[in-house]
């Protein structure tokens, strides 16, 4: 995103002179070519993964019968991801006023060759490859069209039938549902699970959209509870300064033409709720500062006195929990940071002085989680290790305990056998290393493997609570990059003198 986030940027303070801006603008065009590739492989990807989930429930009811296990939630999820980042990229580029404007002294430009072709020493046969080239790529990318051209493509290719297979619609309606439960429920993994809740809501807003456009029907009842997210989230950051609101995608995307979904009273009351929450966050922001000092103070000496200890095979439960307090606390603290000061932006609030010096208090708490880390980057390295090995031995009791189940069961069925087969799939993908490729396949493995009731409830949640461990301390370092990372600060950049006069005062 940073090709796109940054155009313009940089820029002499007595302003660019003649000419600089389209010279910028056609070193951009390479950039801009690599993008449309991307955009286009991401297209073939969505409509791959439809035709082939569609492709499922295709068959006879036999088969159809059979494969009633299937959940593939895991699969809607990355789906959703990727169609997530369409939705970044079109919002950044609708937020890039520089690059438009470039853009369109670029194309001046080329019409000026275009008509004095002789002057410049260009052949006009020449200009027009590049001239197509550029009108391709105004329409896929600069008119905020990426999103709607992928979910608007025709899926229904006369190979694979997709808008009129009930069966698939009845699978990915439910799916959507499993999500929206997900994100609401009071699981016991729900604290660790508020590490990702935020971008949820784009994923799962982006896959309801989708499920829209193919199948063309709306559940009023459950479109109005996903809207209802905005008054929880009022607003949430893609990437740097880019702002996402819940209410203008899903009235934008879903809503029919001839349907009033929603009641005038709730949109007007939108804009309303965003200013409360602003409010509301002014005034229990120095309390958040104070609170969140005496925490992460406390898991920063808890984090010492471990990790001073050594014998890194015991204590490993601890350690782990100290970890993901860790990631949590860092979640909580850039989030409130960064959709706060974004907020105030987007809705160009000002910021009192006193939110100003919160927030960068709140800053200084992040980069210090992030220092803690760094400071015992061996040992939290060599602890890893040894924890990703813990949960994975963990997760293989339990799956081995259920095969238990399985296997001593006399009545054969084709289900019992597919439940069987994924559970020794998740086994084999469990014993290695834990790459998100592994991790990835044991939960499409476990996605069949629980169902038929092959595990107790207690037992269920308690491997749902191994694997989402397991996936926050495999990728620890990047997790903790990514919610440590303070460069979106550098659109927010005329706080950081307030901040700097009041620390020497």
């Amino acid at each position: 995103y940073n090709g796109l986030l940054f155009y313009g940027e940089g820029c002499p303070e007595g302003g660019m002179e003649e000419g600089d801006a389209q010279i910028q603008m056609g070193r951009m065009i390479a950039f801009l070519q690599e993008l449309s590739c991307f955009v286009n492989r991401c297209y073939e990807v969505v409509m791959n993964v439809v035709h082939q989930m569609a492709s499922l429930y295709s068959y006879s009811k036999v088969f159809l019968n059979r494969i009633a296990i299937l959940k593939c939630t895991t699969v809607y999820e990355h789906l959703g991801d990727l169609l997530m980042v369409l939705v970044t990229l079109d919002e950044i580029i609708e937020n890039q006023s520089t690059l438009k404007d470039h853009w369109t002294m670029y194309k001046r430009l080329l019409k000026s060759v275009h008509h004095n072709s002789s002057r410049f020493e260009v052949h006009v046969d020449k200009l027009r490859p590049l001239e197509k080239l550029l009108m391709k790529l105004e329409a896929q990318l600069l008119d905020g069209l990426i999103l709607q051209n992928c979910i608007e493509q025709p899926f229904d290719n006369g190979t694979v039938l997709v808008s009129k297979n009930s069966a698939f619609a009845e699978e990915f309606t439910q799916n959507i549902r499993n999500m929206f439960a997900a994100l609401e429920s009071k699981l016991v993994f729900v604290r660790i699970n508020r590490v990702v809740n935020s971008l949820r809501v784009v994923v799962l807003s982006c896959v309801a959209v989708l499920n829209f456009q193919i199948f063309r029907t709306v559940d009023k009842k459950f479109f109005r509870s996903l809207l209802d997210v905005y008054k929880k989230m009022p607003a949430v950051t893609l990437v740097a300064n880019v702002v996402w609101f819940a209410d203008k995608f899903l009235l934008l995307r879903v809503q029919p033409a001839d349907k009033q979904l929603v009641e005038k009273k709730t949109l007007q009351a939108v804009p309303v709720q965003r200013d409360a929450h602003l409010q509301q966050k002014a005034q229990t922001l120095p309390k958040d500062v104070q609170s969140y000092y005496l925490i992460v103070s406390a898991w920063m000496t808890k984090m010492e006195s471990v990790m001073s200890k050594g014998q890194v095979s015991s204590d490993l439960t601890n350690r782990c929990s100290l970890f993901i307090q860790g990631i949590l606390y860092a979640f909580n603290l850039s989030n409130i940071v960064r959709t706060t000061m974004n907020l105030h932006a987007t809705l160009q609030k000002p910021m009192t002085k006193t939110t100003v010096k919160a927030l960068c208090r709140l800053v200084e708490l992040l980069k210090a989680i992030e220092f803690t880390f760094h400071r015992r980057t061996m040992m939290v390295a060599e602890c890893v290790s040894h924890i990703t090995q813990h949960l994975q031995y963990q997760a293989l009791t339990a799956i081995a305990s259920a095969k238990k189940r399985v296997v001593s069961d006399k009545k054969y069925s084709e289900r019992r056998l597919d439940v069987l087969s994924a559970l020794v799939l998740a086994e084999n993908a469990l014993n290695g290393p834990g790459t998100k490729e592994r991790r990835l396949i044991t939960a499409l493995a476990l996605s069949i493997g629980t169902q038929m009731k092959i595990f107790r409830e207690d037992e269920l949640l308690s491997l749902q609570l191994v694997m989402k461990k397991l996936d926050l301390i495999s990728d620890l370092r990047e997790r903790l990059h990514s919610l440590c990372d303070c460069s979106f600060l550098y659109w927010h950049r005329s706080v950081i003198p307030i901040y700097l006069d009041d620390v020497f005062d």
